[in-house]
């Protein structure tokens, strides 16, 4: 069984119930390998790690609960539906994202008897503010406040055979997303004591010559004397002390993962979002006489150092409507060489 199949059969009653403490330990030993394996050499970091795993995992499977139910993805069915038609222009543009995912492909490729499958249509969300025309009553003012929305770059990386199945790779991309925000974390901790360090060094060199009265060109002016290298070496010795320099490095990093981890609802999200969007894709917060369609779609954010916002919807395609498609020179000239 898989890491995350304790979704196969998730009902809201035995939530609680289903986090056991074998999934916590696969779950916490999955972290400590994808992180950092020597975190393993740490006192007790399974004991440590596991009620904050716990908590994660509650939080991951309330998220997975909270995205719309699966809509009709067949370009035929494009027009009538409000989220499909906001996140593409046409029928054709929605059948052409979803026959060149790799992941579909390779889904049905595998499974030759499959007619449909689930799948979480992600795009790229922009909510941009500018001045506009809008009608009050009669009157046309100008020099309107307008929120315009987009949705581009859609991908779908995603898919499952059937519904339990796709709930299961969300959440699990959805706890390698927290592995990841961790693994940053660590890695930044990493460079922000090699930087720390090397400063080190150099003042202690510098500390040293002006104590063998070798102060170079600076020996009249524009060098720091004797006390101000010192404070500026004990300020260097107490935030390597806070990195978690030397012997207690490990113990350090292992904390970084605890703290990520409990802050994980606020890192790493799913929730659920409600856009009245007019045909040109304006958001309507109040009364609007515009004709307007309601979207429903789940918002996944992950707060690495480059922040990751996706609009995602999960869907069903049916593999009648997989096409062959052709890459464009524009698209070809992207790609890496």
């Amino acid at each position: 069984m898989g890491l995350f199949d304790w979704l196969r059969k998730l009902e809201p009653p035995a939530a609680v119930d289903l986090v056991s403490p074998q999934l916590v330990r696969d779950a916490t030993e999955f972290l400590i390998r994808q992180t950092d394996p020597k975190l393993a050499l740490c006192a007790r970091p399974h004991e440590r790690l596991a009620p904050c795993v716990e908590s994660t995992i509650r939080h991951i499977i309330a998220s997975v609960k909270q995205m719309p139910a699966p809509c009709d993805a067949s370009p035929e069915h494009w027009h009538a539906s409000p989220e499909l038609a906001a996140f593409f222009v046409s029928a054709d543009e929605l059948a052409t994202a979803f026959s060149r995912s790799e992941a579909l492909q390779a889904l049905f490729e595998q499974n030759p008897v499959l007619d449909e499958a689930y799948a979480v249509l992600g795009t790229t969300l922009i909510e941009r503010k500018g001045l506009g025309m809008a009608m009050e009553g009669e009157m046309l003012r100008r020099d309107v406040v307008q929120t315009s929305v987009s949705f581009s770059n859609p991908r779908v990386h995603i898919v499952a055979p059937d519904i339990e199945g796709l709930g299961r790779t969300v959440a699990w991309r959805m706890f390698e997303e927290i592995a990841m925000v961790a693994l940053e974390r660590i890695d930044a901790l990493r460079e922000e004591r090699k930087s720390l360090a090397d400063d080190r060094t150099l003042l202690q060199t510098r500390l040293q010559m002006l104590h063998g009265h070798g102060t170079g060109f600076d020996v009249h002016e524009g060098g720091h004397d004797g006390e101000s290298l010192k404070a500026l070496l004990e300020e260097n010795t107490r935030a390597l002390a806070a990195s978690g320099a030397g012997a207690d490095a490990l113990q350090h990093e292992l904390e970084v993962v605890r703290g990520v981890l409990e802050q994980s609802e606020s890192l790493v999200s799913i929730t659920p979002r409600v856009m009245r969007l007019t045909p040109m894709n304006l958001l309507v917060e109040g009364e609007s006489s515009e004709p307007l369609r309601e979207i429903r779609f789940a918002c996944a954010r992950a707060e690495r150092i480059r922040p990751v916002t996706r609009a995602a919807l999960q869907v069903r395609f049916p593999r009648s409507a997989m096409r062959k498609v052709t890459m464009s020179f524009a698209e070809a000239s992207r790609l890496p060489i």
